[in-house]
């Protein structure tokens, strides 16, 4: 009875839609044939004469009465919500006809493709059967082997452990803080930190290395001698030697004992040239070259030859300075004269030469006593003439006395 109703409700529902869709075109035309009549009267009166003439237009037939609409069944909220709505179902289903001729010369594709040997290697794999029996034989055979090994590492570390003598270790529990992991971002930075400073070591010693390298180039008469410079590469000019010939055997790369004893001897023969120079010596001059001689030794024998040379000189100026002063009859001068003799005497000297410059000091010694002796005398008042003394008179004699009487 309900699907009777309910099939009965919606066709019902339906004409009533129809109807109303033809009542509403019915008025609509009805509405439009005044409008196109008035238009057709407005466009007519302008040419009146030859609406004359031509044929009179048909009237527009009137419209059909619109249809009365049906009258609506009013519908309580408590019957829509009971109203029932079958699942609509279509007659015949709906199916694609299978293509025969498809079918008949369709072929599976191979199971396993690939050289004939790997087909039937992975053809075995797959149809290979497996017993549960050897499986969990296999896997007590693994786990006695295990044991067995734990257990035999295990003995070894307890005889080792046996023979090491006992060292008792007393320690306090750890802090609080200790128990904090560790920070990976602060591992990776000991990590850089560390690298850092391995590459940081690597580029000094490859720099140290390089700094020990010379290199000799002749040009233009003279002799360049480049080192290389506190850096992994390159080099600088250490120093120019003109006059002086490169070494026989020629290398790539020179050593600090190879090119040393070269700018030394060049300074010492430099310091030679000025006593060729007729007059007496540039002292300083000299001197000068021997310090910078001193610069590149090598060996102790050339720092002790350079040094004798320089004492030498030292001991020859103060001995003239020594000489010119103590030629003065001043006692400021020869004081001046025992302090170029004292000065002399601390220099690195043999005995000979010591015994010249005590010498000397004893002969100002001597001028200067002289010296203070004259000038004490000088100084000193001029001693009074002796004074001549005279005998007393004889005193006259007394007169006689009165006799008594």
């Amino acid at each position: 009875m309900g699907k009777d109703s309910l099939v009965q409700s919606t066709t019902k529902g339906k004409k009533s839609a129809a109807k109303k869709k033809t009542a509403k075109k019915k008025a609509v035309k009805a509405k439009a044939a005044p409008k196109a009549k008035a238009a057709a009267k407005a466009k007519a009166a302008p040419k009146a004469k030859a609406a004359a003439k031509a044929k009179a237009t048909p009237k527009p037939k009137p419209a059909a009465k619109a249809a009365h609409a049906p009258k609506k069944i009013a519908v309580s909220v408590k019957d829509l919500l009971k109203k029932k709505f079958p699942v609509w179902k279509p007659e015949k289903l709906y199916s694609v006809a299978s293509d025969k001729g498809d079918a008949k010369d369709f072929t599976a594709p191979p199971f396993v493709s690939g050289p004939e040997a790997e087909q039937k290697r992975i053809k075995e794999l797959l149809l290979k059967k497996y017993d549960l029996a050897e499986i969990k034989a296999a896997g007590e055979k693994a786990a006695a082997e295990k044991a067995a090994a734990e257990k035999a590492a295990a003995e070894k570390a307890a005889a080792e452990k046996a023979a090491e003598p006992e060292i008792s270790v007393s320690y306090e529990p750890p802090d609080s803080d200790d128990t904090i992991p560790s920070d990976p971002m602060e591992k990776g930075m000991k990590y850089l930190a560390a690298a850092l400073a391995v590459l940081i070591v690597l580029v000094i010693g490859s720099s140290m290395v390089n700094q020990g390298k010379f290199y000799i180039h002749s040009t233009d008469g003279a002799l360049e001698i480049s080192q290389g410079r506190f850096a992994p590469m390159g080099e600088e000019l250490l120093i120019s030697l003109p006059g002086v010939q490169a070494p026989e055997k020629a290398k790539d790369i020179y050593s600090k004992t190879d090119v040393y004893p070269i700018i030394f001897n060049y300074y010492v023969e430099k310091a030679d040239t000025f006593l060729k120079v007729p007059g007496l010596p540039d002292f300083e001059g000299i001197k000068k070259y021997l310090n910078k001689a001193m610069a590149y030794k090598t060996t102790p024998d050339s720092a002790d030859a350079v040094y004798s040379r320089l004492n030498n000189i030292d001991l020859m100026i103060l001995l003239y300075k020594a000489d010119v002063a103590a030629s003065k009859p001043t006692l400021s001068d020869l004081k001046e004269a025992k302090g170029f003799l004292s000065e002399a005497s601390r220099l690195d000297l043999n005995g000979a030469k010591l015994d010249l410059i005590h010498e000397k000091m004893d002969d100002v010694d001597k001028k200067i006593a002289s010296l203070k002796a004259e000038q004490k005398a000088a100084t000193s008042p001029a001693p009074a003439p002796p004074v001549e003394t005279k005998s007393p008179a004889p005193a006259a004699p007394a007169p006689h006395a009165k006799p008594h009487g």
